[in-house]
């Protein structure tokens, strides 16, 4: 296996869908159609590690020939499945991707003509006096809420970026990109009741600095992949397009200190509410997790196509993520340790760059 640093710099906005849809189905009834639907449908600031994974598949897939692979449809499926694997990633088991080992979570490379460095999510951390604690009850249990030093609960915690050194609020890295539509009937031209819809994408602020996304993966040596320098690939929703910059070169652009009475997250972390309770106290915030599913049982012939539209690809139940930056407090080491276990243990999320931590 071979390490590769991998830049994507977007050719114009860009657009990472979440839970909410503007329609999903025919069924006014859907339960996803009554919870999840929106005339409003706003852009998540950073792609999802199963997107950069899937982005990575095609990628290979694409330049493995056209005796594998040719006019977006599989030709070949048994070196389809030595190349990237049968399955596309599944919560609960063990994935085998083949010839892509793991990916590490995602980053924003910043570059403003004096230095480059790469972002982070600040992690939330505080300091915490509990001698001054005051206590109440939540969920029929006793708890002590301790003091926060610099903390107003009106103004909360800002989610920001930081190289380390410095930090970034989200304005200064992204700019809202707004379009305003009207759904029609593609045949007919007609315009059905609540068709107007607002859609907010995103764009990098180039203007003092440059940036784009960048993380790493681990990739067989008998794939040429940084032959695929330069390529155009699509990540997310949209058809969002991005120039992949690929090199053995990885370099680290960021070290943030580990806190020695709590564990930070760096990328989003898969944790049961029982597990997360292992901490005295954290500061965290929350985000929702789908994703789409290939299921070989569904493929009706080798020459399926690979395509986002593909009926056979299925949404995935929603799951419920602690969001990077979130924090967790500990007032004993080896409650610590034990915790640091039950994040490194989720194997199938690790592999994939989730459930990062400091």
């Amino acid at each position: 296996m071979s390490k590769y640093q991998i830049t994507l710099t977007p050719v114009d906005k860009f657009f990472f869908g979440g839970d909410m849809t503007f329609k999903v189905g025919n069924d006014e009834n859907d339960k996803h159609n009554s919870q999840f639907m929106s005339y409003i449908i706003e852009s998540m600031i950073f792609p999802q590690q199963t997107s950069l994974l899937g982005m990575l598949r095609f990628l290979i897939l694409r330049n493995a020939g056209s005796d594998v692979f040719n006019n977006d449809k599989i030709v070949n499926e048994t070196r389809v499945n030595t190349l990237i694997g049968e399955r596309s990633f599944m919560v609960g088991a063990k994935n085998d991707f083949k010839t892509i080992k793991n990916l590490s979570h995602v980053r924003i490379r910043r570059t403003d003509g004096k230095q480059t460095a790469d972002l982070e999510f600040a992690p939330l951390y505080r300091e915490l006096t509990f001698n001054d604690a005051t206590y109440g009850t939540y969920n029929l249990n006793d708890i002590s809420i301790p003091k926060l030093d610099d903390y107003e609960a009106k103004k909360g915690i800002d989610v920001m970026l930081t190289d380390g050194e410095n930090k970034y609020k989200l304005d200064d890295i992204f700019v809202k990109d707004r379009r305003v539509g009207i759904n029609r009937d593609i045949n007919s031209g007609i315009v059905s009741d609540g068709a107007l819809f607002k859609q907010v994408s995103y764009r990098f602020n180039n203007k003092n600095a440059k940036h784009c996304f960048v993380f790493d993966a681990e990739i067989d040596e008998s794939v040429p992949f940084e032959s695929y320098n330069g390529q155009v690939v699509s990540v997310g929703a949209d058809n969002s397009q991005f120039v992949i910059g690929i090199t053995k070169d990885v370099k680290e652009m960021i070290s943030l200190a580990p806190y020695k009475n709590a564990v930070c997250l760096l990328s989003p972390t898969s944790l049961r509410r029982d597990e997360a309770k292992k901490a005295i106290f954290a500061i965290t915030r929350l985000m929702s997790f789908r994703f789409l599913t290939d299921r070989k049982d569904n493929r009706a012939d080798d020459k399926r196509t690979y395509h986002i539209l593909n009926s056979k690809l299925e949404r995935s139940k929603r799951y419920e993520l602690y969001a990077p930056g979130s924090v967790f407090y500990f007032d004993d080491d080896s409650k610590k340790q034990e915790f640091i276990k039950i994040i490194e243990s989720k194997e199938e999320f690790r592999q994939i760059g989730y459930n990062e931590f400091k």
